[in-house]
C-alpha cells in the first residue's frame, strides 16, 4: 500500500516537473550500459510508535560494500516531503 502511494506521489511530481524525464520512460533508463536497479537506492519502510523508520541501502560494486542508513520520521512530518529530504541528503552525501 505504501509501496503503491510512493510509486504515484514520484510519477505525479515528475509530471508536474516539466525538467524531469517522462515516468513511462523510468523503467526502461539505463547510465553507462547499467540498469537502474542494479546499483540504484533502495528504501524499506517500517511502522514505529509514533511515526515511520525508513532504511536506505546502496550498494558499491567497485568497493563491493553495502551501505546502510536508518531515518526516522515523526507522525507529524509530511512523510513524501520527509523522503524527499531524505533522498536529497543522501544523494548530497556521494
Amino acid at each position: 500500500m505504501i509501496i503503491k502511494w510512493f510509486k504515484n506521489k514520484v510519477i505525479s511530481w515528475a509530471r508536474e516537473d516539466k525538467n524531469i524525464i517522462r515516468p513511462e520512460s523510468i523503467a526502461s533508463a539505463s547510465v553507462r550500459g547499467r540498469r537502474i536497479e542494479q546499483d540504484g537506492m533502495n528504501f524499506t519502510l517500517y511502522t514505529a510508535n509514533g511515526g515511520y523508520v525508513i532504511e536506505y541501502s546502496t550498494y558499491d560494486r567497485k568497493t563491493d560494500i553495502r551501505d546502510t542508513a536508518l531515518h526516522l520520521i515523526h507522525n507529524d512530518q509530511d512523510l513524501g516531503q520527509s523522503i524527499a529530504h531524505i533522498i536529497t541528503l543522501e544523494m548530497l552525501r556521494k
